[in-house]
């Protein structure tokens, strides 16, 4: 009788763990990831995965050890994907390096991963994930620093559309290199998505964390920053797990933020300075959130 009411409400409440980029190569290891299984818990576990993962392809503009040396070409060997299984089981390919071994690579990726129980979206190809019995839907887009109009409004009617089948996660890799704040615009597209039926959107680009925002019945992380690098290509360590419960309505509800510091050339791990949660802290204020530091976590409202 219970399941029966649960399903006629819309499904048993549903965990979710996001995280921010993850850059893979020949130089990482499994202790890499290991971090990943208690960072990332619940039923919908993602990541922003920065890495074609191709048998053919190799990555360039590295030295060895993960040195940059020039233009950055990513590209990770097929092993690593047994090391993402059971830790995650959702990524994002809607990002500055998805095609950096073409479209062909995006695509033996997608395969790859899949084989291990792990689902990609694409800009192309939305992913479905299907816990406890509920349908969640993952977009992920690439926009450019200036997207026109029309591409946020075809945006807003593919989140109306998926909304009818279930809830809706949107990935977006958006926004620029190094910033605390999201921009006007994109504070507008977020809430329009949220709108239309989002649950959530996720943001990755900036390398740094931004703030969170609770609007209607959603969430929005406008950068959940870097979560771990097998090279040397970027110093931003402050960033976050974003953890949520979608409830039988299809709601964000008991929304948290778990202060970490990225894994550059090493493990990803809890962030032991005070400074970052406070910094998520200020951040999503900034944004109108009620914000408040709970031990080591930052309790969004």
């Amino acid at each position: 009788m219970l399941g029966l009411l649960l399903l006629c409400l819309g499904g048993a409440p549903v965990t979710v763990s996001a995280a921010g980029d993850l850059h893979l190569g020949s130089a990482s290891t499994e202790a890499h990831l290991a971090p990943l299984s208690k960072l990332l818990q619940g039923d919908v576990r993602f990541v922003n995965l920065e890495t074609p993962i191709t048998k053919y392809g190799a990555e360039s503009g590295m030295a060895a050890g993960g040195t940059p040396t020039g233009p950055l070409r990513f590209n990770a060997p097929p092993a690593v994907v047994k090391w993402l299984k059971g830790r995650v089981n959702a990524v994002s390919l809607a990002n500055n390096h998805a095609l950096d071994q073409g479209e062909l690579g995006r695509t033996e990726t997608s395969a790859l991963l899949r084989e291990q129980g792990i689902q990609a979206a694409t800009p192309t190809t939305d992913a479905e994930l299907k816990p406890r019995g509920r349908r969640i839907r993952l977009l992920a887009r690439d926009l450019p620093e200036s997207w026109s109009s029309e591409d946020a409004s075809t945006l807003v009617a593919q989140v109306r559309e998926a909304r009818e089948r279930g809830p809706v996660l949107v990935s977006l890799h958006w926004g620029r290199t190094g910033a605390l704040l999201p921009t006007e615009e994109q504070r507008e597209l977020a809430e329009k998505l949220i709108d239309a039926g989002a649950t959530a959107v996720l943001g990755h680009g900036p390398h740094t964390p931004q703030g969170i925002q609770r609007h209607g019945r959603g969430v929005i992380a406008y950068s959940l920053g870097n979560l771990a690098f097998a090279c040397g290509c970027t110093d931003e360590r402050d960033a976050y797990v974003l953890r949520f419960r979608i409830d039988d309505a299809g709601a964000a509800v008991d929304v948290e933020a778990v202060p970490l510091q990225a894994g550059l050339r090493e493990p990803p791990r809890l962030a032991g300075d005070p400074g970052v949660a406070q910094l998520i802290q200020s951040l999503s204020e900034d944004l109108g959130s009620d914000a408040r530091i709970d031990g080591g976590r930052i309790l969004i409202r």
